[in-house]
């Protein structure tokens, strides 16, 4: 168990000891003769003595009628700090740790490795706790039974296991029988009719863990290789000491290897992982590589040329769609778009089916801005009053229409809002594309779980 903010934890531990060893003592039987045979009868083993709320409703609250018997009854004698076992208080002890992989689909384990962690466990605090059984009887031959039983197992002491945790070192502990208490009866008994209660005392030498810090290992997300054409080192005055020598010369080639090369493509406000034949993968089997999905979660999407490129990185956080196990939910931060070039558009049109109020779109008022789909001229579109070509941004003053960006003039890279669906768009290469929605291949898109 880990946490940044250590304001409370309990982890049960004296309540675990405390059940596995009533767990020692809770199936042992006794005989009894009847009329239609021998029973073999359960002891029941519970914690502690009975409250006297409960056995006033098991005597039907009636002072003349004893408590059942067989049982065993377990408390807690004493707990003393061990100061024998006390070692290195500030010992810290790492473990790295190797998950087999899981498949989801057929719900168990391959042979595959899957996720890695580093453990960091701290010096556990050592205790001696003193047990208690005391076995409640009615008669003598019942109390042998019980008895024989249960002292056998003690040579003196019987070891136990209390986890399955392979790397818990605190999982064996031992229980060993001290003391002996034959009888709680005086002699001579008289005719008291009280309950016989032998008590057994056992030593256990227990550990008290602190929380321990787990790490999940993270993985490399990609690998870059950059491949560079020469013929002759020397003609280049090659020097070995220049720690980037290389890095002056240009890229022949860059290769870049990411788990299963898988590709994003982001649609909206969905993220659909895609193997390179455009065929949906799932993304629960490359998150388990890389961790589990939280509320922190993100996705980054590299919109530059440059695979080390961190100025064009969009970010947003995900979320899994329930009905769909290839797409996540995709809320982009629109704080991570591009800045702007061009103010933004009320919205993107086809001037040819639709004008100023119409119907569809509102009156014109000074400074209305759309982004149109189609030519336009003044002649056949005299609603706008205008010549306009595909990809234009018209813009009204108060009294005309005119362009204010000419897509057939303008070559370098643009953003703008549309303010109708708070989408950004860009103008590369002679036309109107998302700013971010696409595909994006090995190395532009990354996982932050």
């Amino acid at each position: 168990m880990a946490g940044k903010n250590l304001d409370y934890w309990y982890d049960e531990q004296v309540k675990r000891y405390l059940l596995q060893l009533i767990r020692v003592f809770s199936n042992f039987k006794v005989r009894e003769y009847t009329e239609k045979g021998v029973n073999y009868n359960r002891v029941p083993a519970r914690y502690g003595d009975m409250s006297r709320m409960v056995a006033s409703i098991l005597r039907n609250n009636s002072e003349n009628v004893i408590n059942s018997a067989p049982f065993i009854s377990c408390t807690i004698g004493s707990l003393q700090v061990a100061r024998d076992r006390i070692t290195d208080p500030n010992l810290v002890v790492t473990d790295q740790v190797a998950e087999r992989e899981f498949d989801a689909n057929t719900q168990s384990y391959t042979g595959k490795q899957g996720n890695l962690y580093t453990v960091q466990k701290y010096m556990p605090v050592p205790y001696n706790l003193t047990l208690n059984v005391d076995i409640w009887t009615t008669n003598t031959d019942t109390k042998l039974q019980i008895l024989e039983q249960i002292l056998i197992l003690f040579n003196p002491s019987l070891q136990l296991q209390q986890n399955t945790n392979a790397i818990d070192w605190t999982n064996i502990f031992e229980l060993e029988l001290i003391d002996i208490a034959w009888s709680s009866r005086s002699l001579p008994q008289g005719v008291d009719e009280q309950l016989d209660i032998a008590t057994l005392n056992f030593a256990v030498p227990i550990w008290l863990s602190p929380p321990a810090k787990v790490k999940r290992q993270n993985i490399i997300h990609q690998i870059i290789t950059d491949v560079h054409s020469v013929t002759d080192l020397d003609n280049l005055g090659f020097q070995e000491n220049y720690d980037d020598f290389f890095g002056s010369i240009a890229d022949t080639a860059e290769i870049i290897v990411s788990p299963n090369d898988l590709w994003v493509q982001i649609v909206g406000s969905t993220a659909i992982l895609i193997n390179p034949e455009s065929q949906p993968q799932k993304w629960v089997d490359l998150i388990e590589r890389y961790g589990e999905l939280t509320t922190t979660s993100k996705l980054k999407l590299n919109i530059s040329n440059d695979t080390d490129s961190e100025l064009y990185m969009l970010v947003g956080s995900i979320e899994t769609l329930p009905s769909n196990d290839t797409t996540l939910i995709f809320n982009l931060d629109s704080d991570t778009l591009p800045t702007n070039t061009l103010t933004a558009v009320k919205k993107i049109i086809d001037a040819r089916a639709n004008y100023p109020g119409d119907g569809t779109l509102d009156a014109a008022t000074t400074g209305d801005r759309y982004l149109i789909t189609e030519d336009i001229s003044a002649i056949g579109y005299a609603n706008w009053g205008i010549d306009a070509s595909e990809d234009d941004i018209i813009q009204y003053d108060g009294t005309k229409w005119s362009i204010d960006f000419d897509a057939s003039s303008v070559t370098e890279i643009n953003y703008v809002l549309n303010s109708n669906t708070s989408k950004q768009y860009k103008w590369h290469n002679g036309s109107w594309i998302s700013s971010y929605e696409g595909i994006y291949n090995p190395g532009y898109w990354r996982l932050v779980l």
